[in-house]
Protein backbone atom coordinates (compact mmCIF):
# COMPACT_ATOMS: atom_id res chain seq x y z
CA UNK A 1 0.00 0.00 0.00
CA UNK A 2 3.01 2.53 0.78
CA UNK A 3 3.97 2.59 -2.99
CA UNK A 4 0.25 3.24 -3.82
CA UNK A 5 0.44 6.72 -1.64
CA UNK A 6 2.63 8.55 -3.38
CA UNK A 7 0.36 12.05 -2.77
CA UNK A 8 3.14 13.93 -1.34
CA UNK A 9 6.43 14.39 -2.27
CA UNK A 10 8.85 13.20 0.51
CA UNK A 11 11.90 15.62 1.10
CA UNK A 12 14.33 14.22 -0.50
CA UNK A 13 11.95 14.06 -3.33
CA UNK A 14 11.60 17.52 -2.93
CA UNK A 15 15.29 18.52 -2.84
CA UNK A 16 15.51 16.52 -6.07
CA UNK A 17 12.72 18.00 -7.64
CA UNK A 18 13.79 21.72 -7.28
CA UNK A 19 17.43 21.31 -8.83
CA UNK A 20 15.98 19.25 -11.78
CA UNK A 21 13.19 22.43 -12.19
CA UNK A 22 16.16 25.00 -12.35
CA UNK A 23 17.77 22.40 -15.26
CA UNK A 24 14.57 21.91 -17.23
CA UNK A 25 14.34 26.29 -16.45
CA UNK A 26 18.05 26.46 -17.67
CA UNK A 27 17.61 24.23 -20.54
CA UNK A 28 14.90 25.85 -22.16
CA UNK A 29 16.23 29.07 -21.76
CA UNK A 30 19.84 27.35 -23.36
CA UNK A 31 17.89 26.34 -26.63
CA UNK A 32 15.57 29.19 -26.80
CA UNK A 33 16.84 30.83 -30.12
CA UNK A 34 15.78 27.80 -31.93
CA UNK A 35 12.37 27.68 -30.84
CA UNK A 36 9.22 29.30 -31.97
CA UNK A 37 6.55 32.13 -30.97
CA UNK A 38 2.85 31.16 -30.75
CA UNK A 39 1.07 32.37 -33.41
CA UNK A 40 -2.32 32.43 -31.20
CA UNK A 41 -3.19 33.76 -28.47
CA UNK A 42 -5.87 33.33 -25.89
CA UNK A 43 -6.55 36.34 -24.04
CA UNK A 44 -9.54 35.50 -21.67
CA UNK A 45 -11.64 36.13 -19.83
CA UNK A 46 -10.88 34.00 -16.40
CA UNK A 47 -13.35 31.49 -15.87
CA UNK A 48 -14.96 31.50 -19.32
CA UNK A 49 -13.73 28.20 -19.96
CA UNK A 50 -10.50 28.87 -21.54
CA UNK A 51 -9.32 25.34 -19.94
CA UNK A 52 -11.26 23.60 -21.47
CA UNK A 53 -11.01 25.53 -25.01
CA UNK A 54 -6.81 24.83 -24.83
CA UNK A 55 -7.24 21.33 -24.36
CA UNK A 56 -9.61 20.70 -26.91
CA UNK A 57 -7.33 22.86 -29.30
CA UNK A 58 -4.00 21.22 -28.57
CA UNK A 59 -5.25 17.84 -28.75
CA UNK A 60 -5.84 18.94 -32.86
CA UNK A 61 -2.84 17.10 -35.03
CA UNK A 62 -1.15 20.94 -35.95
CA UNK A 63 -1.49 22.74 -32.58
CA UNK A 64 1.78 21.79 -30.30
CA UNK A 65 1.41 22.42 -26.58
CA UNK A 66 3.69 25.08 -24.57
CA UNK A 67 5.24 24.30 -21.69
CA UNK A 68 2.47 25.35 -19.80
CA UNK A 69 -1.18 26.45 -20.48
CA UNK A 70 -0.84 29.80 -18.99
CA UNK A 71 2.64 31.38 -19.68
CA UNK A 72 1.72 34.77 -18.28
CA UNK A 73 4.79 36.63 -20.33
CA UNK A 74 3.32 39.86 -20.69
CA UNK A 75 1.31 40.57 -17.96
CA UNK A 76 3.39 38.67 -14.90
CA UNK A 77 6.79 37.97 -16.26
CA UNK A 78 7.78 40.23 -19.17
CA UNK A 79 10.68 41.55 -17.63
CA UNK A 80 12.22 37.95 -17.65
CA UNK A 81 12.86 39.17 -21.36
CA UNK A 82 12.41 37.09 -24.70
CA UNK A 83 14.75 34.61 -24.12
CA UNK A 84 12.30 33.40 -21.02
CA UNK A 85 9.59 33.51 -23.14
CA UNK A 86 10.71 31.80 -26.13
CA UNK A 87 11.73 28.78 -23.51
CA UNK A 88 8.18 27.73 -23.07
CA UNK A 89 7.49 26.91 -26.76
CA UNK A 90 8.23 24.07 -28.89
CA UNK A 91 11.18 24.18 -31.41
CA UNK A 92 10.53 25.92 -34.43
CA UNK A 93 11.35 23.07 -36.89
CA UNK A 94 8.29 21.45 -35.33
CA UNK A 95 6.37 24.42 -36.29
CA UNK A 96 6.19 24.28 -40.22
CA UNK A 97 3.95 23.35 -42.85
CA UNK A 98 0.92 24.86 -41.00
CA UNK A 99 1.53 23.57 -37.45
CA UNK A 100 1.29 26.23 -34.69
CA UNK A 101 1.47 26.85 -30.80
CA UNK A 102 -0.25 29.23 -28.52
CA UNK A 103 -0.45 30.58 -25.07
CA UNK A 104 -3.58 30.83 -22.96
CA UNK A 105 -3.02 33.35 -20.08
CA UNK A 106 -6.55 34.66 -19.07
CA UNK A 107 -5.15 37.65 -17.67
CA UNK A 108 -3.72 39.61 -20.66
CA UNK A 109 -7.42 40.44 -21.64
CA UNK A 110 -7.79 42.80 -18.71
CA UNK A 111 -4.10 44.09 -18.00
CA UNK A 112 -3.59 47.34 -19.47
CA UNK A 113 0.13 46.74 -20.60
CA UNK A 114 -0.85 43.59 -22.29
CA UNK A 115 -1.94 44.59 -25.66
CA UNK A 116 0.90 46.82 -26.39
CA UNK A 117 3.78 44.41 -25.56
CA UNK A 118 1.84 41.37 -27.24
CA UNK A 119 1.23 43.79 -30.57
CA UNK A 120 5.13 44.89 -30.36
CA UNK A 121 6.43 40.81 -30.53
CA UNK A 122 3.40 39.28 -32.32
CA UNK A 123 2.41 41.85 -34.77
CA UNK A 124 -0.12 39.20 -36.80
CA UNK A 125 -0.98 36.90 -33.65
CA UNK A 126 -4.40 35.85 -33.85
CA UNK A 127 -6.49 36.69 -30.54
CA UNK A 128 -9.28 34.68 -28.94
CA UNK A 129 -11.42 35.73 -26.28
CA UNK A 130 -14.07 33.68 -24.40
CA UNK A 131 -16.21 35.95 -22.92
CA UNK A 132 -18.79 34.38 -20.16
CA UNK A 133 -22.05 35.70 -18.43
CA UNK A 134 -20.35 38.19 -16.35
CA UNK A 135 -22.42 37.61 -13.15
CA UNK A 136 -21.51 33.94 -13.44
CA UNK A 137 -17.91 34.80 -14.24
CA UNK A 138 -17.90 36.72 -11.25
CA UNK A 139 -18.82 34.21 -8.55
CA UNK A 140 -17.13 31.86 -10.57
CA UNK A 141 -14.10 34.16 -10.01
CA UNK A 142 -14.56 34.91 -6.43
CA UNK A 143 -15.10 30.92 -5.64
CA UNK A 144 -11.65 29.99 -7.01
CA UNK A 145 -10.42 33.16 -4.74
CA UNK A 146 -11.79 31.55 -1.35
CA UNK A 147 -10.43 28.06 -2.66
CA UNK A 148 -7.13 29.58 -2.83
CA UNK A 149 -6.86 30.82 0.26
CA UNK A 150 -6.70 34.55 -1.03
CA UNK A 151 -10.59 35.63 -0.27
CA UNK A 152 -11.43 35.78 3.18
CA UNK A 153 -14.90 38.04 2.37
CA UNK A 154 -18.43 37.17 1.36
CA UNK A 155 -19.36 37.53 -1.78
CA UNK A 156 -21.64 40.65 -1.79
CA UNK A 157 -19.12 42.08 0.83
CA UNK A 158 -16.39 41.58 -2.20
CA UNK A 159 -18.40 43.32 -4.61
CA UNK A 160 -19.15 45.96 -2.46
CA UNK A 161 -15.34 46.53 -1.53
CA UNK A 162 -14.27 46.18 -4.76
CA UNK A 163 -13.80 49.84 -5.95
CA UNK A 164 -12.13 50.26 -2.40
CA UNK A 165 -9.75 47.64 -3.61
CA UNK A 166 -9.36 48.86 -6.93
CA UNK A 167 -8.43 52.05 -6.81
CA UNK A 168 -5.79 53.54 -8.28
CA UNK A 169 -4.34 50.05 -9.28
CA UNK A 170 -5.12 49.89 -13.06
CA UNK A 171 -3.93 53.39 -13.73
CA UNK A 172 -1.09 52.78 -11.50
CA UNK A 173 -0.41 48.99 -13.67
CA UNK A 174 -0.59 51.53 -17.23
CA UNK A 175 2.05 54.05 -15.49
CA UNK A 176 4.54 51.60 -13.99
CA UNK A 177 5.62 48.91 -16.23
CA UNK A 178 7.03 46.47 -13.12
CA UNK A 179 4.18 47.39 -11.01
CA UNK A 180 2.42 44.02 -9.92
CA UNK A 181 -1.07 44.51 -8.44
CA UNK A 182 -2.41 41.49 -5.86
CA UNK A 183 -5.64 43.29 -6.06
CA UNK A 184 -6.08 43.57 -10.03
CA UNK A 185 -5.18 40.18 -10.77
CA UNK A 186 -7.17 38.48 -8.26
CA UNK A 187 -10.26 40.54 -6.66
CA UNK A 188 -11.60 41.77 -10.35
CA UNK A 189 -14.67 40.24 -10.19
CA UNK A 190 -16.83 42.99 -11.48
CA UNK A 191 -14.36 44.69 -13.56
CA UNK A 192 -13.17 41.85 -15.44
CA UNK A 193 -16.91 41.49 -16.64
CA UNK A 194 -16.75 44.85 -18.45
CA UNK A 195 -15.64 43.63 -21.64
CA UNK A 196 -16.19 45.51 -24.36
CA UNK A 197 -13.64 48.00 -23.08
CA UNK A 198 -10.70 45.85 -22.71
CA UNK A 199 -11.66 44.38 -26.35
CA UNK A 200 -11.14 48.16 -27.81
CA UNK A 201 -7.81 48.01 -25.97
CA UNK A 202 -6.80 45.32 -28.06
CA UNK A 203 -8.29 46.35 -31.29
CA UNK A 204 -6.15 49.78 -30.71
CA UNK A 205 -3.12 47.48 -30.74
CA UNK A 206 -4.34 44.75 -33.56
CA UNK A 207 -6.51 44.54 -36.21
CA UNK A 208 -10.48 43.40 -35.45
CA UNK A 209 -9.81 41.11 -38.01
CA UNK A 210 -7.98 39.45 -35.67
CA UNK A 211 -9.86 38.86 -33.25
CA UNK A 212 -12.15 36.41 -32.14
CA UNK A 213 -14.85 36.25 -29.73
CA UNK A 214 -16.60 33.83 -28.72
CA UNK A 215 -19.30 33.04 -26.28
CA UNK A 216 -18.79 30.71 -23.56
CA UNK A 217 -21.69 29.44 -22.93
CA UNK A 218 -21.98 28.18 -26.48
CA UNK A 219 -18.71 26.65 -26.16
CA UNK A 220 -20.22 24.94 -22.62
CA UNK A 221 -23.03 23.70 -24.49
CA UNK A 222 -21.62 22.76 -28.02
CA UNK A 223 -17.97 22.25 -27.24
CA UNK A 224 -17.80 20.09 -30.59
CA UNK A 225 -18.90 22.99 -32.70
CA UNK A 226 -17.70 26.10 -31.00
CA UNK A 227 -13.72 24.48 -31.05
CA UNK A 228 -14.39 23.65 -34.95
CA UNK A 229 -15.11 27.92 -35.04
CA UNK A 230 -12.07 28.63 -33.47
CA UNK A 231 -9.76 26.17 -35.60
CA UNK A 232 -11.52 27.29 -38.48
CA UNK A 233 -10.22 31.14 -37.74
CA UNK A 234 -6.56 29.92 -36.96
CA UNK A 235 -6.47 28.69 -40.34
CA UNK A 236 -6.63 25.16 -39.08
CA UNK A 237 -8.20 21.72 -40.75
CA UNK A 238 -11.23 20.34 -38.72
CA UNK A 239 -10.28 17.92 -36.37
CA UNK A 240 -12.49 16.39 -33.60
CA UNK A 241 -11.64 14.69 -30.75
CA UNK A 242 -13.07 11.22 -29.14
CA UNK A 243 -14.79 13.50 -25.75
CA UNK A 244 -15.48 17.27 -25.16
CA UNK A 245 -14.60 16.82 -21.56
CA UNK A 246 -15.11 19.91 -19.86
CA UNK A 247 -11.85 21.17 -17.31
CA UNK A 248 -13.59 22.64 -14.61
CA UNK A 249 -11.29 23.77 -11.61
CA UNK A 250 -13.19 22.51 -8.30
CA UNK A 251 -16.61 22.59 -7.95
CA UNK A 252 -18.11 25.18 -6.18
CA UNK A 253 -22.20 26.81 -5.81
CA UNK A 254 -23.92 28.32 -8.72
CA UNK A 255 -26.10 29.79 -7.49
CA UNK A 256 -26.13 33.21 -5.54
CA UNK A 257 -29.39 35.64 -3.79
CA UNK A 258 -31.97 36.30 -6.59
CA UNK A 259 -31.27 39.72 -5.43
CA UNK A 260 -27.71 39.85 -5.83
CA UNK A 261 -28.11 38.33 -8.68
CA UNK A 262 -30.55 40.99 -10.09
CA UNK A 263 -28.36 43.40 -9.12
CA UNK A 264 -25.59 42.48 -10.65
CA UNK A 265 -27.63 41.62 -13.72
CA UNK A 266 -28.73 45.48 -13.42
CA UNK A 267 -25.18 46.76 -13.33
CA UNK A 268 -23.88 44.39 -16.58
CA UNK A 269 -26.60 45.45 -18.70
CA UNK A 270 -25.40 48.61 -20.15
CA UNK A 271 -21.96 47.23 -20.30
CA UNK A 272 -23.11 44.05 -22.06
CA UNK A 273 -25.81 45.85 -24.32
CA UNK A 274 -22.69 48.17 -25.46
CA UNK A 275 -20.36 45.05 -25.99
CA UNK A 276 -23.46 43.63 -28.24
CA UNK A 277 -23.51 46.78 -30.70
CA UNK A 278 -20.09 46.66 -30.85
CA UNK A 279 -19.84 43.18 -31.96
CA UNK A 280 -22.83 43.48 -33.70
CA UNK A 281 -23.93 40.28 -32.38
CA UNK A 282 -26.10 39.35 -29.43
CA UNK A 283 -25.22 36.72 -26.67
CA UNK A 284 -27.98 35.20 -24.40
CA UNK A 285 -27.06 36.60 -21.06
CA UNK A 286 -31.00 37.75 -19.88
Amino acid sequence: MTLRQPARKTGVARALWSPLRRLRSDYRELTAPLRGLPSALVIGTQKGGTTSLFNYLVQHPDVLQPFAKEIHYFDLHHERGLRWYRGRFPYSHRLRGGALTLDASPYYLVHPQVPRRAAELLPEAKLIAVLRNPVDRALSHYQHEVRGGRETLSFAEAIDREPERLAGEEERLAREPKYYSHHHHRFTYIRRGQYVEQLRRWVAHYPRSQLLVLQSEWLFRDPAAATEAVQRFLGLGPHRIAHYKPFLQGKYEREMPPNLRARLAAYFEPYNRELYQWLGEEFDWA
